[in-house]
């Protein structure tokens, strides 16, 4: 009965619309008072686990990286870097599809976020699709698909939560998505390609080397963002969330000095903006971690994992069934509430299986990524839809078709841990 409380109480409050940070907090105070009666009910427990919650430094790296993002979206960082990727390969089969692709690769390196990257980058390929006389679908499609390997690549906001209430190294899930992402944009450019080959889509005229080399100087500064993240978190050479700080001083650096097209008010405007953002995932994040808390000490997903070791003793299919289930829960919530939810309530399972929980972790915010682009709660699909001014509906039909190389890649990573686990396992 306590299960019903804990997970059917809550997704009903989900599905009713409850906030989903009061749904938690919610259920997590009728546990305490079903589980363990009302005379066990300790406000000086509740407190002290609650600032527990949120007291980690790792933590810190979320608002920075969503401030981080905030910026160089504000900066116009994007157009320098998709007018350098357009010079150099938009004159290829595919021309500004492939464009779209890798510049979502390179700007994940930066925001760590699906929706800031459909929503910043996402607008300026949209516009230059247009303008050249791409398909209103394709271009839609690909851009919202290409969105989906900000969340794989780092930095990772989800990625961050994940390692957080799993105990997991983020150095390591932060390199475990590089290859998953890589291969996200190579299963892009040949579908894209594909598409050029049928539509018979117009390339860009191929730009001249200085052409280039003028695009690569503008655009220098932007790109070496991501190098500064990664290779900084690679060497050693600062944490995750020293990664944050340094995005967040590097792009005020560019816009101010460098750039100098944000002025004080609008960065100001930005630093609120992000704040307001900040405190909406901190107050999710502190009643998911007493949620998962609570699920510990009822020993809930214990109880589970002792049922699905009845069903199947195979890692590979207790995969494939969680990310089925992971599939349709990416339909109903954001990636970063289901991450905060199901963290708690699925390591405990995968541990008992002995499945790497850096695999794990990479496979599961991959997964629930997807669900920005499925309905009825797709939160890139209504940004596309702003964006484009397109229907949602034919922004569904759009992006589709480019949910199948997508699937296609997860299905790989599920069958061979290796594509994730071979970069932190051999650098870290």
């Amino acid at each position: 009965m306590l299960v019903l409380v804990f997970i059917v109480l809550l997704f009903v409050m989900v599905v009713l619309t409850v906030p989903i940070g009061h749904a938690l907090g919610i259920t997590s105070f009728i546990a305490i008072i079903y589980g363990s009666g009302a005379g066990s009910f300790s406000p000086e427990l509740v407190a002290n686990r609650l600032f527990y919650g949120i007291n980690s430094f790792t933590l810190i790296a979320v608002p920075l990286f969503i401030l981080a993002g905030q910026i160089m979206n504000a900066a116009k960082l994007t157009d320098r870097i998709f007018n350098f990727i357009n010079k150099a390969i938009g004159h290829i089969i595919g021309g500004l599809g492939h464009v779209n692709v890798v510049a979502s690769m390179l700007f994940a390196g930066m925001s760590g976020s699906a929706t800031a990257d459909a929503g910043g980058l996402g607008a300026v390929e949209i516009k230059a699709m247009k303008d050249a006389g791409y398909p209103d679908d394709f271009s839609v499609g690909i851009t919202g698909a290409s969105s989906m390997i900000g969340t794989i690549i780092p930095p990772s906001i989800p990625l961050i939560v994940y390692g957080i209430l799993a105990n997991a190294s983020i150095g390591h899930l932060f390199l475990g998505g590089l290859l998953p992402g890589i291969l996200m944009g190579v299963s892009l450019m040949i579908l894209s390609t594909w598409y050029a080959l049928r539509g018979k889509y117009p390339r860009t005229p191929k730009a001249k080397m200085a052409e280039i080399l003028s695009s690569f100087r503008t655009a220098f500064l932007a790109l070496l963002t991501p190098v500064i993240i990664i290779g900084g978190i690679w060497s050693g050479y600062f944490t995750p969330t020293e990664a944050g700080a340094t995005a967040v001083a590097y792009s005020v650096f560019l816009g101010l000095v460098v750039y100098r097209n944000v002025s004080l008010k609008e960065l100001w405007d930005v630093f609120m903006e992000s704040a307001k953002l900040s405190v909406r995932v901190l107050f999710i994040l502190v009643f998911g971690a007493f949620y998962g808390y609570l699920l510990i000490r009822y020993r809930i997903p214990m109880i589970m994992a002792d049922y699905l070791l009845t069903l199947t003793a195979s890692p590979f299919l207790l995969l494939i069934i969680i990310n089925v289930f992971l599939l349709l829960i990416g339909c109903f919530m954001s990636t970063l509430v289901s991450v905060t939810i199901l963290t708690p309530i699925l390591m405990p399972i995968v541990t008992a299986f002995g499945i790497n929980p850096i695999h794990f972790g990479v496979i599961m915010v991959f997964n629930l990524t997807l669900g920005n682009l499925t309905p009825p709660f797709g939160l890139v699909l209504y940004t596309l839809s702003s964006v484009a001014k397109m229907p949602v509906i034919k922004v569904v039909k759009a992006v589709l078709p480019f949910l199948v190389p997508l699937l296609i890649v997860l299905l790989i990573c599920i069958t061979f841990p290796q594509i994730v686990t071979f970069i932190p396992l051999k650098l870290m």
